[in-house]
């Protein structure tokens, strides 16, 4: 689930980030063999906040426990955002001024009371840098982070587990046991990341996932904030990844939205205007990240049961307005 509005983005982002310009001159080296320790360290001593770090290849990634992650309306409190804030600062701190290869950096944050629920963002270390230079605009930059709130999937796996466990009657100096060997597995995906139990479920984050992940989000937001797909269209889900089929590297997107009440019967028409929103996302965000390192990107119009496959060339020439959706595979 994307809470972009509900967790009060700009209390938890931008602050930390008018901090960090006038940190760049005065960097400071944190060894590859203490960036851990340095992040608990920063973290503990300037913020007052007891954090764990760990590191999963390129990918750092900090878990937050609070007391008051969320208020009565499911928004992020003013004490979590700050704590968090400060957290994302700690990490951007460590991940600017090491000679570690860190590529992404995560926050994990939970409320203890309700450890269940959890808030995962995802920043890429080099966006970071192309702020600072100037590369990218502050709204672009917020849009290229992932911000979800969800709860957590190792959680709902136990949950599950234990509850046939007790219907199997099964020894429970056995079902610990069990759980570890088959139900405590490293995630394959950014929506397994999390904490749960004392230990870490976490990836070596790769750029293409990154990017479908961000593609899908900002799908969701295209369809909030442009007023006429508002109008016409309810958008039930956007899911992407990034995956190999058939040989090829393709980024896939799976789009289930309906015609909003009083906006008369779906046509095909409707499903064009789908596919054209998904590849102009895509081609901006592939496009600004000059990511080559695909074959196409396939759209998927559930309801309709239609869909299309643009290779790189077809979804440049699409971005530029060299090429109409109905030209493309001519």
């Amino acid at each position: 689930m994307v809470i972009t509005s509900r967790v009060r983005r700009p209390v938890l982002l931008v602050s930390c980030l008018l901090s960090l310009v006038s940190l760049i001159g005065c960097m400071h080296t944190y060894p590859e063999n203490k960036v851990k320790e340095s992040i608990v360290r920063i973290c503990k001593q300037e913020y007052k906040s007891d954090v764990k770090a760990e590191m999963a290849g390129r990918t750092m990634v900090i878990y937050l426990p609070l007391s008051d992650l969320m208020d009565y309306s499911f928004a992020l409190t003013k004490t979590a955002s700050e704590k968090i804030n400060d957290v994302i600062f700690s990490a951007a701190r460590v991940a600017l001024s090491t000679n570690a290869r860190i590529d992404f950096y995560c926050v994990i944050a939970h409320d203890i009371k309700m450890p269940e629920l959890q808030i995962i963002i995802i920043k890429n270390v080099e966006d970071v840098k192309r702020l600072f230079a100037n590369d990218i605009s502050r709204g672009e930059y917020l849009k290229r982070m992932l911000i979800d709130l969800r709860w957590s999937p190792q959680a709902k796996k136990e949950q599950v587990v234990k509850e046939i466990f007790s219907r199997m009657n099964l020894d429970p100096k056995w079902q610990d046991q069990v759980m570890t060997d088959f139900f405590r597995s490293e995630p394959t995906s950014l929506g397994d990341i999390g904490y749960w139990d004392n230990k870490f479920y976490i990836k070596d984050i790769t750029a293409p996932e990154f990017l479908a992940e961000q593609i899908a989000n900002r799908i969701r937001l295209e369809f909030r904030e442009d007023k006429n797909l508002k109008e016409n269209f309810l958008l039930k889900s956007a899911k992407g990844l990034y995956a190999p089929k058939k040989g090829k590297r393709l980024f896939g997107f799976e789009v289930v939205a309906e015609r909003s009440a009083g906006a008369g019967a779906s046509t095909i028409e409707d499903s064009d205007k789908i596919f054209e929103t998904v590849l102009s996302v895509a081609a901006h965000v592939i496009h600004g990240y000059r990511f080559k390192d695909y074959d196409g990107v396939e759209v998927l119009d559930q309801k309709e049961g239609r869909s299309i496959e643009v290779n790189p060339a077809e979804l440049e020439a699409f971005r530029t307005k060299k090429l109409r959706l109905n030209e493309i595979g001519i």
